[in-house]
Order: structure tokens, then C-alpha cells, then sequence
């Protein structure tokens, strides 16, 4: 199997983004400029701070919504390794996007979510097949498999359903990223069950909204790694 690569998302506190990054965590994400109020936004300011903390080989991540030139104009001037779309953009937004960003060697990744209803309004299909086949022939480098959607975006994590993120894995070309309420508790049975490329964790990490808890974090790395 091949290691399986963590990313620590809703970071606001520098102290976390070292914590992070003593622990071996792969990606450090930051939610920056969402278009709806959830605990863990950031301003552009507040992210580009944070961003300066982290260091190689820790990958940059921030995790946004919106129009099209609001997101591309965010990349150029955080310059992020990575932009994760979150919101409601479509595929051809994704293709747009991951297109403009090429240049400047940032990556894309596109949620691809459990939820039908938003599968049929970002890809045009609920069919998960079609909507990887669709990603697949894209851009972007990275598919995410969330059950957070805008319209549950300010929640804990919802459990995640294994089978349907077997399929998406299943029909990928690329690296496909887990995430969706992963805990401590869990998270033996879904690295074994799922086998992602990547996993996501945020509030299975947190004491409260955007403080990371050590001991929790230690575990995640302990029993990834």
C-alpha cells in the first residue's frame, strides 16, 4: 500500500501550524475567504500570515469558494501549493481554474460530494462514474470526497460513506482525498476500509473551532504513519 499522505485542515493559530509541521502532517489547510460564515474562515490577511509559517516539506492548502476570477485572484496572492473549490463551482469552473493556476504550478482539487443533490448541480449527473470520468479529463490534481457541503459547511464532520468512496476511488485517475468526520476513533477503520490516497481531518482534531489538540493529532500521525 502507499503511504497515505495526512492533511490538517481549519488552522488559525500559528502555534498549530507548528505543531503540524514538528508532527510530520503533509498538507496544512486553511480555509480562507469563504463565501459562507463558518468557524475556521480566515481573511486573506489572516491566511497569508499563516501561510509564511509553514515550511517545507509541509504543502499549502487553502480551502475557498466563489467566482471564478475571486479564486484565482486569491491564488495569485496567497500562492498556495494547493486551492481546494468547496463551494458550489462547477466542473467547468474547475477546468477554468485549474487551467489559470497551471502557470504558477498551484494545484487544484475539486470536491466531488456524497451528497446527490450537488453532484447533479456542480457535474450535471448524480452518477459517481460520470462525475469521475469527468475529473478524470480534467486539470486539477487531487478529487476530494466530503460529506461537508455548503449547506452543512459551519458542522461537525458527518460520518462518510465507505462504499460510495470506494467507487470514486475505484473509477479515479487521481489521487482521491477522504474526509468527513474521521476521528481518533475511527480512523483505523477507514484507512483500512477506504484506503485513500489522502485523508482530511479537521474538527476529529480540535478542542474547540480551529484549536488543534495535540494528543488527538499525535494519535492521527502515530497510527498513519
Amino acid at each position: 500500500m502507499n503511504k497515505v499522505r495526512l492533511k490538517i485542515c481549519g488552522l488559525k493559530r500559528a502555534c498549530d501550524v507548528s505543531l503540524c509541521y514538528e508532527l510530520g502532517v503533509d498538507i496544512a489547510g486553511f480555509v480562507t475567504e469563504y463565501p459562507l460564515p463558518v468557524p475556521w474562515n480566515l481573511t486573506a490577511e489572516e491566511a497569508e500570515s499563516l501561510l509564511a509559517g509553514v515550511c517545507a516539506p509541509m504543502k499549502r492548502c487553502i480551502v475557498t469558494g466563489g467566482t471564478r476570477d475571486k479564486i484565482i485572484a486569491l491564488a495569485e496572492d496567497l500562492h498556495p501549493d494547493y486551492v481546494q473549490l468547496h463551494y458550489h463551482e462547477t466542473l467547468s469552473d474547475a477546468e477554468y481554474i485549474a487551467g489559470a493556476l497551471r502557470t504558477l504550478n498551484i494545484g487544484v482539487v475539486k470536491t466531488l460530494p456524497f451528497s446527490p443533490r450537488e453532484r447533479l448541480a456542480q457535474f450535471g449527473t448524480e452518477n459517481i462514474r460520470e462525475c469521475v470520468g469527468f475529473l478524470n479529463a480534467t486539470g486539477i490534481r487531487a478529487i476530494l470526497a466530503d460529506t461537508r457541503v455548503p449547506s452543512n459547511a459551519a458542522r461537525q464532520g458527518t460520518p462518510a460513506d465507505i462504499g460510495l468512496f470506494r467507487q470514486i476511488k475505484g473509477y479515479a485517475q487521481k489521487p482521491v482525498i477522504l474526509a468527513g468526520g474521521v476521528t481518533p476513533d475511527n480512523l483505523t477503520q477507514y484507512l483500512s476500509s477506504a484506503q485513500p490516497d489522502i485523508i482530511d481531518i479537521m474538527t476529529g482534531v480540535e478542542e474547540s473551532p480551529g484549536v488543534k489538540d495535540r494528543e488527538k493529532l499525535e494519535f492521527v500521525v502515530k497510527h498513519i504513519r
